[in-house]
Formats: structure tokens, C-alpha cells, sequence
């Protein structure tokens, strides 16, 4: 999904001339990297030992954490997520979509039919009444937090609070570590993160940024407790612990500040999306594990042949694979 989510933001490009992707390249590295790799991607990769990625890129050194690394040099890099949200839209619009910018706080049938067959009826914070036939939810970590799913509807599904470090890169060393790659680590638990290469922010500064894959996270289970972790700070010995996990590996960098920033992931037990019909009228796109962001349009596609009917699924993957799996499953399953 990862792989064919890069071909689709590229044709999202052409559609919408907004730029998304940049092909800065990706490593992974750790310990025995070749074996954790889907054999698609060990037919872009190429396999590196750690000496080699210090070859290719003199300011990175991995082998702290290991002696094996895979890089992508054509099909990875990096895309900003409120960007794809935006040309994702513009292309919605261009398609005949109406946008509303609005809180959906509750979806469930109504007492209305069309035809015969019941609809579904979609209520906002803001009043509005949307009737429809069908409603499709890409909801992440709100999914359990609204009144979204059918009654008494429990899905098996986690929602974590975690965090991201940014460092500011001042102009002497953008110029030295410009060429750096994405980069995401199997090594041990502990240390396993992701990194991302100097990218310019909003404020015109440029920043690397890095974040733990699945450990020093907190579980999060109601709406006022994600409100709250958005508005508070991480530890800053874990802020600290992550500056210097990147130190350890960008060499000679001299961070000019140090920021966090906060942020949810949604966690299924699979370890996948969930892309399922909750019903004959309602589907979910949900799931992301870390990854939501970079398979949003893929996945999206996937949702969107699914919600318009199971003969359009038309994907390799099997169905089975990203069935929603449930605590308390609805009564019609």
C-alpha cells in the first residue's frame, strides 16, 4: 500500500498542480533489515550495510543501531499531510463535491426511505442535517469518540498519545545535511523511531523532526483526554531522549532550538486499516498505526471502490486482510 500510495499522490499532482511529494529518498536501517522488507520492496531496494549509508551520506552513522540498512532512492521521501488534505479536496470540488467545513458529532439511519430502502442521516455541530444513501467514516482517532457507529458498537481499536521532536537546522548545516533521506529504524524497541530531513515550516525556518514508532506512548480512551494531551507537553526527558537519538546519528549537526509537538495515533491489533462495511450502509476507513498520513490516498481509493459496491474492490490484497475487527460487533453482524 505504501508503494502504490507514492503513484497516487503523484497522480493527485497532475491533477490538482499541487506539489505533495518530495523524493528525498528512504532508509530503513537496523538489525537484519532484509527480513522485515515485503519482497515489492526488496525489488526497489537496495540493500546497504551500514559503512555503505555512511559512504552515501557522510553526516549519517547507524551503526549503533545495527549493521543493515535498505534504501529507496526513487519511490520514498517525504509529503506534507495538510497538503494531500487540501489537493485531495481541490480534486473532490473539480469531481462535483460538496465540502462542508463542520463537526460531525452523530450518523445513524433515519426514519426516512428512499425507494424503499433506508438512509442514513449525518447531523453537525453546527445543525446541519445531511441525508445519504450511504456514509463512508475516515475518522482516525475520533471514530469511537463520537457517536459515529451503529449502538452498543464497541470496535477493537486503540487510540495512543505520542509526540514529535523538531530540531531547527541553522544555514550552515542545511547546506551540509540537505541530502538527507526519510528514515525509519528496526532495531531494538526502545530506540525505534523515524526521521524526516530538513523541511521548511510555516514559521520559514527549516527543521529535521523525529518520532518513536510504538513505544514511550500513553493509551488515550475518551474525547477529553485527547483534547487534553493535544494541549499539553510531552516529558522533557523523552524530548530529550529523542534530540539525542538523532544526534546520534545526524553527526556534527548543531541544533540552532529544540521544539515538540504533540499528536494521536490509531492503533488496530492487525496492525492494518480497517476498510469494512460496518453495515450494508455504512464503511470505515480507519487505522492508521503510525502510517495514516503517507497511506491516507490509498487506502481512500481502496474505501472508496469498497462503499460504492464489493464488486468494485478490484485489489490484490485480500479483503480478509483489512476486515474491522470488534469488542461488541454490531447487531446485524
Amino acid at each position: 500500500m505504501t508503494m502504490r500510495a507514492f503513484k497516487g499522490l503523484q497522480d493527485l499532482e497532475g491533477t490538482t498542480g499541487i506539489q505533495l511529494n518530495a523524493a528525498a529518498g528512504h532508509i530503513f536501517y537496523g538489525k537484519d533489515i532484509e527480513s522485515k522488507m515485503a519482497p515489492i520492496a526488496k525489488e526497489e531496494g537496495v540493500l546497504l550495510t551500514a559503512e555503505d549509508v555512511h559512504q552515501r551520506y557522510p553526516f549519517l552513522d547507524t551503526s549503533r543501531y545495527g549493521d543493515t540498512a535498505m534504501l529507496f532512492p526513487i519511490n520514498g521521501g517525504h509529503a506534507n499531510p495538510r497538503m494531500i488534505v487540501h489537493a485531495e479536496q481541490k480534486a473532490a470540488t473539480l469531481q462535483g463535491c460538496d465540502i462542508f467545513d463542520d463537526v460531525v458529532e452523530s450518523v445513524g439511519e433515519s426514519g426516512s426511505h428512499t425507494h424503499g430502502e433506508p438512509v442514513m442521516r449525518v447531523l453537525t455541530k453546527n445543525g446541519r442535517h445531511l441525508l445519504a444513501k450511504k456514509v463512508l467514516l475516515c475518522t482516525g482517532a475520533f471514530t469511537q469518540l463520537k457517536d459515529l457507529l451503529p449502538p452498543s458498537t464497541e470496535l477493537d481499536f486503540g487510540i495512543d498519545g505520542t509526540f514529535t521532536v523538531r530540531l531547527e537546522v541553522g544555514e550552515d548545516d542545511l547546506e551540509k545535511i540537505s541530502s538527507m533521506p526519510t528514515m525509519t529504524s528496526f532495531t531494538d524497541p526502545e530506540w525505534n523511531c523515524y526521521m524526516l530531513p530538513p523541511i521548511k515550516y510555516p514559521d520559514g525556518k527549516y527543521y529535521v523532526k523525529i518520532g518513536p514508532l510504538n513505544q514511550d506512548q500513553r493509551r488515550l480512551t475518551s474525547l477529553k483526554e485527547v483534547k487534553d494531551w493535544f494541549l499539553s507537553k510531552p516529558d522533557p526527558k523523552l524530548v530529550e531522549k529523542y534530540r539525542d537519538l538523532l544526534l546520534s546519528i545526524v553527526k556534527g549537526f548543531n541544533p540552532v532550538s529544540v521544539k515538540a509537538d504533540m499528536c494521536v495515533c490509531s492503533r488496530t491489533p492487525t496492525g492494518l486499516p480497517y476498510c469494512d462495511m460496518v453495515s450494508p450502509r455504512l464503511g470505515l476507513a480507519v487505522g492508521g498505526n503510525g502510517c495514516g498520513a503517507l497511506l491516507s490516498d490509498e487506502v481512500g481509493r481502496m474505501a472508496a471502490e469498497m462503499i460504492a459496491g464489493g464488486e468494485n474492490w478490484n485489489r490484490d490484497i485480500p479483503r480478509e486482510m483489512l476486515k474491522a475487527q470488534f469488542i461488541t460487533p454490531p447487531s446485524n453482524l
